[in-house]
């Protein structure tokens, strides 16, 4: 609560212009959105505004994103569709609340920073296989119940395509989504009455909390715990990218774990009033960033806005043709698309572009969390093999081997290390050159020490040059150091061969 005061006290100090404008601008993108996701996810179009209402005010007052604007959203919704269509109505609502409680979490677990460590591949990846997802799932609604072309329907959309695509170039002062959506919708009331399927009826009177599908076996909370899991990791992700965006764009600087409680927190209040899970939405942060919008205050006046919008048009909505929500989607979709990383597939290195193709790949015929998790690890192992390659050359001294390690040592360079020490032969005097090794692992330095044991038993001299700090401090605590013979440490080649010179001339 203290955010509220706080982000009111800011506001009505010295922003509340700002964050008027903000917010009345973000809910007037937010609210044909909030319609078209919440019938694309099965729950109904007033699930899609309750989400905007409820999880856009929350998330802005309990946040840690000052700027940021919640609700519901593209990348949500996607996964929302096949929860619904296996789990139904009841199902989904108690996943989407179990999604809310793990994200809370995860705040209080402290895991929001680790969010930033999932590459670009994978993010760009999962980016554009949602949104052909989205794009794809609102074919079915172009179509009649026997399964051909409804043209009146593919006309609606087009037109509102069309629309989403010009109307920026005349004015950005209004969404070309909320033109589209008013101008097909009259024309679909005035022509094409009895011909296209309707959202329905919109309630407008405030919502009340609906408690029934916590009245279910508990096996069902079971049953759904793998979709949760998934909603709340998307949403994380989504939330906290989005975060980083309204950053750059409002020059604050958001709390990761604060973030994630406000998130949760939004989603589980939003799915007990029967609402949609939502996110941070990085179009709506960004208009509510360039109208002015600084504070939580704007976050929340555009939630509050869109419940009056709700109570006081609510009826007028009923009109509103499927193929008009069909058609925002889908531009949205097309917008979705990182254009960026499609071009960056010829000049990236292969490993990153395979990667990207291969989450997209994922997220398309399997699932996000599937796509995500193993375009991590897909990730990692590249990585781990590109670091694996860093140099280690050895050189021969008069008598003495150098053996020159660069960069970490670690179980993927570990091998490398233990091969060129055991193909040295025996009677050896050897110098392994360490100055530049900049961390080890517990593998390195296991293999350290089995490498150091193996050469010794072949009668080899081992000379160990120079470790920084956090490398003699590993070493030290596996018991490798111990295990040296007095004055195998060194600062330098020189130093061993003026160590080899002395034991020569004995």
């Amino acid at each position: 609560m203290s955010s509220l005061v706080e982000g009111v006290r800011k506001g009505l100090g010295r922003n509340l212009k700002g964050d008027i404008f903000g917010g009345i601008t973000s809910s007037v993108v937010a609210l044909p959105l909030a319609l078209a996701f919440g019938v694309a996810s099965g729950a109904g179009a007033a699930a899609g505004l309750y989400s905007a209402i409820f999880c856009g005010t929350i998330a802005a007052i309990f946040g840690g994103s000052p700027a940021q604007i919640s609700g519901p959203t593209g990348g949500m919704t996607v996964v929302l569709v096949p929860v619904f269509k296996e789990l139904g109505l009841e199902g989904l609502f108690l996943a989407m609340f179990l999604a809310g409680l793990i994200q809370i979490g995860l705040s209080l677990l402290k895991v929001g920073k680790y969010v930033h460590y999932i590459p670009h591949p994978v993010i760009a990846g999962f980016t554009n296989g949602i949104a052909i997802l989205i794009f794809s799932q609102q074919i079915p609604m172009l179509r009649t119940a026997d399964g051909l072309p409804n043209w009146p329907a593919i006309a609606i959309a087009a037109a509102v395509i069309g629309i989403m695509f010009i109307w920026p170039r005349i004015t950005k002062a209004v969404p070309g989504s909320l033109v589209g959506l008013i101008v097909t919708t009259v024309v679909a009331v005035i022509f094409l009455s009895g011909r296209l399927d309707i959202i329905g009826e919109i309630p407008t009177s405030l919502p009340r909390p609906q408690l029934g599908f916590f009245l279910t076996d508990w096996q069902n909370y079971l049953h759904v715990l793998k979709p949760a899991i998934m909603l709340a990791l998307l949403g994380a992700i989504e939330s906290l990218l989005a975060a980083v965006v309204v950053d750059e764009m409002a020059g604050t600087r958001h709390n990761s774990d604060r973030e994630l409680f406000g998130q949760g927190l939004g989603n589980t209040v939003a799915t007990l009033f029967g609402g949609i899970a939502g996110t941070g939405a990085i179009v709506r942060s960004a208009v509510n960033v360039r109208s002015g919008g600084r504070t939580p205050f704007s976050g929340a006046f555009h939630g509050f806005l869109i419940l009056l919008v709700t109570v006081a048009l609510g009826k007028y909505a009923s009109n509103i043709p499927m193929a008009t929500l069909a058609g925002i989607l889908m531009m949205t979709a097309i917008g979705m698309i990182d254009w960026e990383s499609i071009k960056d597939l010829k000049r990236a290195p292969l490993a990153d572009s395979a990667v990207m193709l291969v989450t997209a790949g994922l997220t398309v015929f399997t699932d996000l969390v599937t796509a995500v998790a193993i375009g991590v690890v897909l990730s990692m192992a590249l990585f781990t093999s590109k670091m694996s390659q860093a140099p280690l050359t050895d050189r021969r001294e008069g008598d003495l081997l150098v053996l020159s390690l660069n960069g970490p040592l670690f179980f993927g360079m570990a091998k490398r290390f233990l091969d060129r020490v055991e193909a040295a032969g025996p009677g050896t005097a050897m110098a392994w050159d360490l100055r530049h090794v900049t961390s080890v692992d517990a593998t390195g330095a296991v293999i350290l020490r089995k490498a150091y044991r193996k050469a010794t038993e072949q009668g080899n001299q081992v000379y160990i040059i120079g470790m920084q700090e956090q490398v003699h401090r590993v070493l030290e605590k596996f018991e490798v150091l111990s295990e040296l013979e007095p004055g195998s440490l060194h600062r330098s080649v020189d130093e061993v061969h003026d160590r080899l010179r002395a034991d020569s001339s004995i």
